[in-house]
């Protein structure tokens, strides 16, 4: 995850995967509305910042209750490191 503060008051989203990280369009669409339903969920804990997911390998592996784990996971590291950035 890439994030950079913006000024409108909430965070947004972006979702990138290739082709080469998931070969079929079911897998990467799959990512994409994990991706933008653990954001959905946690979005009131991350200050206002610009977010880019960027899939890495072995994402297509995964099953929709470990991907939605590590999901979480990152957004509350996100979410921490936002708000020191903020608060430095």
């Amino acid at each position: 995850m890439l994030a950079c503060p913006n000024q409108l008051g909430h965070p947004r989203i972006g979702v990138t995967i290739s082709k080469k990280r998931a070969k079929t369009a079911v897998a990467r669409n799959r990512f994409k509305r994990q991706v933008r339903e653990t954001f959905r969920l946690k979005q009131h804990n991350i200050p206002a910042f610009d977010i880019v997911v960027i899939a890495k390998h072995g994402i297509d592996t995964l099953d929709n209750a470990q991907m939605a784990d590590t999901l979480n996971y990152l957004w509350r590291k996100l979410a921490k490191r936002c708000k020191q950035y903020q608060s430095a």
